[in-house]
């Protein structure tokens, strides 16, 4: 899976510098195109199902795109499930987890056109709600479920390439910073355990996505 990743990011690392050195001067288009959806493809490789959606309201002056507000929204479903024998006792379920995610993204992005390429930067606030529940292994007595969410600011570039009239792509490098709390209650008489995160990485691609715009 990692050699699929690194042979598309290198793929179109060379279809950004082929196309760069075309790419000089700025656009003078009259711009018609106001809105923009981008279905983020970054984690179909692994999970089968697109990151989040994001809905662009471009920023236009003088007949030229300076930018875009972005919003954003996300959904995923994780569930496991373990069954086995502890001692002498067999477990129909031994252990499990289900996790439901909800993702909302608010951001904005400045803009500088290069003739057909799009060269922007900006930042994102995300919010992540997560439904959360678990068997812990071994006893079926302990429980642990919660609800948590998790906040970021992610700063980000990124490069855009046509692909058809109406159609390109985007490839965002950015840095994630966020930070959850979580909380489980284990078991009975009120035990609980509580986690603080926070996580600062660079992500390559921060977002890879296919565009249409109108």
């Amino acid at each position: 899976m990692e050699n699929k990743k690194i042979a598309l990011f290198i793929g179109i690392l060379c279809l950004i510098f082929t196309d760069i050195t075309n790419s000089i001067a700025q656009n003078s288009t009259t711009v018609t195109n106001k809105y923009e959806i981008a279905v983020d493809l970054q984690n179909f490789f692994s999970d089968g199902t697109p990151d989040k959606v994001l809905f662009k309201l471009n920023n236009i002056k003088d007949n030229q795109i300076k930018g875009a507000y972005r919003f954003g929204l996300g959904y995923g479903y994780y569930s496991y499930e373990r069954k086995g024998k502890y001692g002498e006792e067999e477990y129909e379920t031994w252990d499990e987890n289900k996790r439901k995610r909800f993702q909302l993204v608010f951001g904005y992005e400045k803009q500088k056109r290069l003739n057909t390429l799009v060269l922007y930067y900006g930042v994102d606030f995300k919010t992540i709600i997560n439904f959360y529940e678990e068997v812990p292994e071994q006893s079926v007595d302990l429980m642990g479920e919660d609800n948590y969410y998790e906040l970021g600011l992610n700063p980000f570039v990124g490069l855009t390439v046509p692909l058809a009239p109406h159609l390109s792509t985007s490839f965002e490098a950015g840095l994630e910073n966020y930070f959850y709390r979580f909380k489980a209650d284990v078991g009975k008489d009120n035990n609980y355990t509580k986690d603080y995160v926070f996580n600062s990485s660079l992500r390559l691609p921060y977002s890879l996505t296919i565009n249409y715009f109108f």
